[in-house]
């Protein structure tokens, strides 16, 4: 029986696992954005201050969201300051492990304590989705790097998903590192067409990265570096509000969230 997949949609297949497996092969931790061209990535600028630079795919939620602050942390597991990590375990790694599980529980007790659930409403564990078992998003050898959190949306018509991910390497102003490339990809080989990254990285720093394929290359949006070796309730409360917002865009046009899946 004939194949009812599109040459355009084929030709798209084939353009990303050709892409996966030349990132899977490649021994270099960190890329210049400026060198990434020649690997079919190009990096544009993004901000989450509802500039014109914003976000094309994710808005961030309206509603009113806990504050972190003192009393809140009374009640719950307190935030981990940099200088106040023991030296020994004061690794890249363990400072991002530390701020996911900070944040993850935090965008759970908004569920909890507002009673504000759109976020269960529109998104729902890629854990529950049987098409992501083969989908390995974590590396164990160092520089080691893991995505375990990670959510798409229920609406099919939005081929979404974000993901919190950590990497033991520190990051930089005008790099990406290798491991966020790979955990985008992956996610994307495995029918999905629009990310939005929360990147945990040393020292103890994150940033949001809106993720996507063009038709031919690898098109990667990183906001700057935010500090949090020291806590940030208003930071905490921003990225709160992008992880529990909703999915948007015109995903109808090839290159731009195409719905339909990716035979892999």
């Amino acid at each position: 029986m004939p194949s009812s997949e599109s040459r355009e949609h084929k030709e798209l297949r084939t353009a990303i696992r050709a892409l996966v497996r030349h990132f899977d092969d490649l021994e270099t931790h960190q890329f210049d954005y400026s060198h990434l061209k020649t690997h079919r990535v190009n990096v544009l600028p993004m901000g989450l201050d509802n500039s014109n630079a914003g976000p094309s795919f994710f808005n961030p939620c309206s509603a009113s969201l806990l504050d972190p602050n003192d009393e809140y942390d009374r009640e719950r597991s307190k935030y981990s300051g940099f200088n106040s990590i023991d030296p020994v375990y004061r690794c890249p790694i363990n400072c991002a492990r530390g701020v996911i599980s900070y944040f993850s529980y935090y965008v759970f007790a908004n569920e909890i304590h507002c009673g504000y659930d759109i976020h269960s409403k529109l998104w729902s564990s890629i854990r529950d989705n049987d098409k992501w078992a083969s989908t390995n998003l974590f590396e164990h050898k160092f520089p080691e790097y893991g995505a375990p959190k990670a959510i798409e949306a229920k609406d099919r018509s939005y081929p979404h998903v974000k993901a919190m991910i950590y990497s033991n390497l520190n990051g930089e102003d005008g790099q990406i590192l290798r491991g966020e490339i790979v955990v985008v990809l992956r996610i994307i080989r495995a029918q999905v067409r629009r990310v939005l990254l929360f990147s945990f990285i040393g020292p103890q720093h994150a940033r949001v990265i809106e993720a996507y394929f063009d038709g031919s290359s690898l098109v990667m949006r990183p906001t700057k570096l935010f500090d949090l070796r020291e806590k940030d309730e208003a930071l905490i409360k921003f990225l709160g509000q992008w992880y529990i917002g909703e999915a948007t865009g015109d995903t109808k046009v090839l290159g731009s969230g195409d719905p339909d899946p990716l035979q892999t």
